[in-house]
């Protein structure tokens, strides 16, 4: 361990390196107050409970990740003109991939805990991220609204679902050296699937609008 990091430091790295590991729930608090060299207190005054601890352990990377999607969110809605589908997913996908491509001390462990996280059903777990990270997806399907007038809001929810599972599996295969490209594709691939939402053929061959509820 760096001696400079601090203790709080020390467990989310143990953490991390442990639950990506083993998994959440083979790992145990005392593995992971043996690997960050400090007590037991020491995990209890900083997060209070091994739950707490797995959602702190997200929670660091997830809020700069969503803190980096936000701000390329605001950019490309700067423009008076109105907001370009494309800008707007690729400030949603570009910052996770560049995350799934980070040091091997960072991005790789975590996004085995990601993939962990898709995989266990631990609804705890899950609700409190949903919770945690609401008004960022709020956010960007605000925008894609914006982008798409007419698009449907129950059938947008679940087309940015369909996008979170494409891209976390994305995540997990893509390599650092045609994650651009992944992107490139990635975006087009969402963008297609969401305008394809706006006007669909209804069971006589016409096209019929969505319009979005409130």
């Amino acid at each position: 361990m760096t001696a400079s990091l601090t203790t709080c430091d020390r467990i989310l790295d143990a953490a991390e390196q442990l639950f990506a590991e083993e998994g959440f729930h083979a790992t145990s608090l005392r593995q992971i107050t043996q690997a960050a060299e400090v007590n037991l207190a020491a995990v209890n005054y900083h997060f209070g409970s091994k739950q707490a601890l797995i959602l702190a352990v997200f929670r660091r990377r997830l809020d700069a990740l969503n803190k980096a999607r936000l701000e390329r969110l605001e950019q490309s809605l700067s423009d008076e003109q109105a907001p370009d589908l494309e800008e707007i997913l690729d400030a949603f996908i570009v910052p996770a991939l560049a995350l799934t491509h980070g040091s091997a001390e960072n991005g790789h462990p975590f996004m085995r805990i990601l993939m962990r996280a898709f995989a266990d059903r631990d609804d705890q777990l899950h609700r409190a991220l949903s919770a945690e990270y609401a008004h960022v997806m709020r956010r960007f399907a605000g925008a894609i609204a914006t982008a798409l007038p007419g698009v449907e809001e129950k059938q947008l929810r679940r087309q940015l679902d369909f996008i979170v599972g494409a891209l976390t599996h994305t995540m997990s295969e893509c390599s650092a050296k045609d994650a651009r490209a992944i992107a490139d594709d990635l975006v087009q691939f969402a963008a297609a699937g969401l305008r394809s939402a706006v006007s669909v053929p209804s069971v006589d061959g016409a096209v019929r609008t969505l319009e979005i509820h409130s």
